[in-house]
């Protein structure tokens, strides 16, 4: 067994992939200022313009890959090396859905909650159940 140990601690292998870690650990804390960066210029540009600006999406979504190459090499989930030891992450070009008339903080749009109210509504007639059964129901009253 500790002929096993000492083989692992002098193979040289894993003293280089220690360099390449500390090396990736460098470019993860870089790719986070440069993510912070990113952030504010599309908040800006939304705050301006009324919508994200299409290239920094893309190179947004090839960031967030290269945060994730970098994450499962480190975590050796993989032998891979990342850029700059690799290609850069390209990912191909999509339109971010861009949802109108949204409040950013629930989530939901003023159409997204007419359409949730109007599938209630619908399930109910469809079910038999009308609102005055409800509100009698609750009230202790027979239905009529």
């Amino acid at each position: 067994m500790s002929g096993d140990i000492k083989e692992n601690v002098t193979r040289r292998s894993i003293w280089l992939r220690l360099v390449f870690m500390i090396v990736m650990g460098v470019a993860y804390g870089v790719a986070e200022f440069v993510a912070s960066v990113v952030i504010v210029f599309q908040f800006l540009t939304s705050l301006f313009t009324g919508k994200p600006n299409d290239r920094m999406n893309r190179f947004g979504r090839n960031l967030a890959r290269y945060f994730q190459q970098i994450t499962v090499y480190m975590t050796f989930a993989t032998e891979e090396k990342p850029f700059p030891f690799a290609s850069w992450p390209d990912e191909p070009h999509e339109e971010a859905p861009v949802v109108e008339d949204s409040d950013p903080l629930s989530g939901t749009s003023e159409d997204a909650g007419d359409a949730a109210e109007d599938d209630a509504v619908g399930e109910a007639q469809e079910s038999g159940v009308t609102e005055a059964d409800d509100d009698a129901e609750d009230a202790g009253k027979p239905k009529e």
